[in-house]
């Protein structure tokens, strides 16, 4: 279950608990708005308030997006939502071509399939790991080295995303010096910045909400 339950005896603990509990605010209001005409030239385009950090800033406007946010305080809670998830909602099995998703779930009753393009299956739930969340933007950087394929990605209708609480970088440039570090001139072969489900309209111009692309996307920032 997510848990938001903050203790702890020292300041490092007393200054998550405060982050922590903006993050559980911002999980309870709604809003509804969404980005347009966003510069990412401009290391400027959208400002920070004074006095949050990165977690608190991407998680609003991950919200803002359009994503759905939830925290898990340890793994195991984590995999025992994923579960229950998994059984009410009918994902099973769930699509990941993710070693690190597999590893953490081997022995859990979960089942995974890495068959994207199967024409049975009505709902692609797809989850998988990010590269960093940004908090400039409120997206989150995959990459098929991380996801396992491009396609994990791409064909999700429902896309689950795993990410810790180290992962959290401030803007754009931060994110890319990031990816540079990690792979250096081996970068992977397919990145992508996302920023909430893909909305479009018809021809009739009425609001589709996934459309095109994923309906849904969740995150799930689970502590190590």
């Amino acid at each position: 279950m997510a848990v938001f339950s903050f203790g702890g005896n020292n300041k490092d603990c007393t200054n998550k608990e405060q982050i922590l509990a903006k993050v559980r605010n911002a999980i309870l209001e709604k809003d509804e708005k969404h980005f347009s005409n966003i510069n990412l030239q401009d290391d400027t385009w959208r400002a920070f308030k004074e006095g949050d950090g990165d977690e608190f800033t991407f998680i609003e406007r991950f919200k803002e997006n359009g994503g759905i946010f939830m925290y898990f305080e340890e793994e195991e809670h984590f995999k025992e939502a994923m579960l229950q998830f998994a059984k009410e909602n009918n994902w099973l099995p769930i699509l990941s071509t993710s070693n690190v998703i597999k590893d953490i779930f081997a022995e859990s009753e979960i089942e995974f399939s890495e068959d994207y393009a199967d024409p049975e299956r009505k709902n692609k739930v797809s989850l998988i790991t990010c590269e960093c969340m940004i908090a400039q933007s409120g997206g989150i950087l995959v990459s098929d080295q991380e996801a396992g394929s491009r396609a994990a990605y791409s064909f999700a209708d429902t896309l689950l995303i795993l990410a810790r609480p180290n992962q959290f970088v401030t803007r754009m440039k931060d994110a890319f010096a990031l990816m540079k570090e990690k792979y250096g001139d081996n970068q992977p072969s397919g990145m992508s910045i996302i920023n909430g489900p893909n909305y479009s309209t018809d021809i009739e111009n009425t609001f589709v909400n996934g459309g095109i692309g994923c309906k849904q996307i969740a995150l799930f920032l689970v502590e190590m």
